[in-house]
């Protein structure tokens, strides 16, 4: 079950400049000027469940504009985002590490129910081109919004559609790249080896503070030079192959094989923060169930900083004086907030009813 603390080596780097409540509750805490804020949305494997949520983050920054922006956006993710007193309005920007499942769960959610909640912006969508273009990020835009045409057209003549429109930034998929730069805020995308080309991992650079995002990856150099002292390092962490296969019972051989393949474990994830020596350290993507003694004691062979466990609504506060970890207690029955937007609402001529409706509708 997630704690209503955070699970961590230490759950404070440096000293905040103003003291933080102990536990975070949305909506009470201005972002100060220069400051980041990481939620961890969802914190889990493939599998979604009420404790934890497939992976996603939401990071906010304290720029005037009050931009934030999704990292992945795996299944629950939404339920746990709609809490957080932030702006349906400002949902328009999602940066995918990759095209699993478990990482895009909740797109059409955000695209469509969304776009219904009072979202007008088109939502840009940044991810990883291929050397298959079927493959890459674009092609899964348009396919994407092809399955929701049904959805689209439903709401004209209710609801303006230009919310529902999805556009796609693909990234490259073999070398390292700035992909955004707007309003003080900077991403880099940088390649990382998970499954297939197309995955990548992200730095957010804002006001001298960095955030560094591995998506799913095994121990990969791009991500240690991206991530070489930064201020918050969230990393994919598996369990270790025997305690996986165990959980989901799976042959121990294939489930070796499987995290080899494509994900980090602990072992590896004490090396790879050695190596990269952030003020503060995060496992993501990390199945709590058996229990994580041991995924911190494999992880203290290497490396002795602070490390963060994180759970469903995990929040990190990132300032010059602090790196700062906290739970957030969230309302489960928070109202869907708006909030300003640049464009004008245009709504279609509504469809024509289907000629059997006259004869079919009880007209109560």
């Amino acid at each position: 079950m997630t704690k209503d603390y955070p699970i961590a080596t230490a759950r404070m780097v440096g000293t905040p400049a103003t003291g933080l409540a102990d536990v975070y509750q949305p909506g009470t805490e201005e972002l100060k000027d220069g400051e980041i804020r990481v939620t961890v949305l969802g914190s889990g494997d493939p599998w979604p469940r009420r404790s934890q949520a497939s992976g996603s983050l939401v990071i906010e920054v304290g720029n005037p504009e009050k931009d934030f922006f999704f990292f992945d956006l795996g299944s629950g993710a939404l339920m746990n985002f709609t809490g957080l007193h932030l702006p349906v309005t400002g949902t328009t920007k999602l940066f995918l590490s990759h095209l699993h499942a478990d990482h895009i769960g909740d797109v059409p959610g955000l695209l469509g129910s969304l776009a219904k909640s009072g979202r007008i912006d088109p939502v840009e969508i940044w991810g990883g081109g291929s050397d298959d273009p079927d493959l890459g990020l674009a092609a899964f835009v348009e396919h994407m919004t092809k399955a929701l045409a049904w959805d689209t057209r439903s709401v004209r003549g209710a609801n303006s559609t230009t919310g529902m429109e999805a556009i796609a930034h693909e990234l490259p998929y073999d070398r390292s790249d700035t992909v955004y730069e707007r309003n003080g805020v900077t991403v880099s995308s940088f390649p990382v080896i998970h499954a297939l080309n197309g995955a990548v991992g992200y730095k957010i650079e804002f006001a001298g503070r960095t955030v560094v995002f591995s998506g799913d990856t095994r121990p990969c150099k791009y991500l240690v030079d991206a991530a070489r002292g930064a201020d918050l390092l969230i990393h994919e962490c598996f369990q270790s192959p025997a305690i996986f296969a165990k959980g989901i019972g799976m042959d121990p051989s294939q489930a070796a094989n499987l995290l080899k393949m494509a994900h980090t474990v602990p072992d590896q994830a004490g090396q790879v923060f050695n190596m990269a020596e952030p003020r503060m350290a995060a496992l993501w993507h990390t199945d709590h169930r058996p229990g994580l003694a041991m995924v911190f004691d494999e992880i203290a062979n290497h490396y002795t900083g602070a490390v963060v466990a994180s759970q469903d609504l995990t929040v990190f506060n990132v300032t010059a004086d602090a790196v700062t970890a906290r739970q957030t207690r969230l309302d489960p029955l928070a109202p869907v907030m708006r909030g300003p937007t640049g464009v004008e609402p245009v709504v279609d001529p509504p469809n024509v009813p289907p000629a059997w409706w006259s004869d079919a509708l009880i007209d109560i």
